[in-house]
């Protein structure tokens, strides 16, 4: 009623100056992680200004994108091929770099600063979120590490609650399994995504890694 009374109080009904194609590819947009509206606003606008080739290569690129990628069968990063292509580089290495995501890898391999292997977890242990054990690769990343005489675990996880809480699960799983289990040393900021940490941040926190 009172949506109502405003309108009418100038006279003229509420337009809505969006096309709905419009309000959907704005949606779209705010639907990413750490999108608001207003920058959903902005990306969308701003697709609809270049020109119609630019738009069919990104929509384009999206879509080989979502066809062709697909979790490594081995550490579940993202590849296109069967197997990616530090799992197929690195067989035989003796250790295992165990991160959160798949954009976590980044600045290790950016820095340098890890010459084996990798493994996404597929996120942290947070009973808030709905997100439990079972949600994780938890039993793979132990059957590896057992069936490939795995003699390093780093786990770097961030520095969150729910990463500690992950990194003790782990580390139970692993009970009586001949492993050095390692933590990134302190200096990454409480709840940073590893993704966003520079290059001289990951190197001294990996250098300085501490046995759990």
């Amino acid at each position: 009623m009172a949506h109502d009374h405003a309108v009418r109080a100038f006279g003229l009904p509420l337009m809505n100056v969006e096309p709905q194609s419009l309000e959907n590819l704005i949606s779209e947009f705010a639907s990413l992680p750490g999108i608001g509206l207003k920058t959903a606003r902005r990306l969308a606008y701003h697709m609809l200004s270049r020109k119609k080739g630019d738009v069919e290569r990104f929509a384009d690129s999206l879509m080989q994108a979502a066809e062709k990628v697909h979790p490594c069968p081995r550490c579940h990063a993202f590849t296109d091929e069967d197997i990616c292509p530090t799992c197929r580089a690195r067989e035989g290495a003796k250790s295992i770099c165990v991160v959160e995501k798949n954009s976590d890898i980044l600045p290790f391999e950016r820095s340098s600063v890890h010459k084996g292997l990798y493994f996404v977890l597929g996120g942290v242990i947070s009973p808030l979120d709905g997100i439990g054990p079972e949600a994780l690769h938890l039993p793979q990343l132990v059957e590896r590490i057992k069936t490939e005489n795995i003699e390093e675990l780093v786990l770097a996880l961030g520095s969150s609650p729910e990463a500690d809480s992950t990194a003790l699960m782990i580390d139970r799983m692993l009970a009586g399994v001949n492993v050095k289990r390692t933590r990134l040393a302190r200096g990454i900021p409480m709840g940073s995504d590893l993704e966003f940490i520079d290059e001289v941040t990951m190197l001294r926190a990996f250098e300085g890694r501490v046995s759990l």
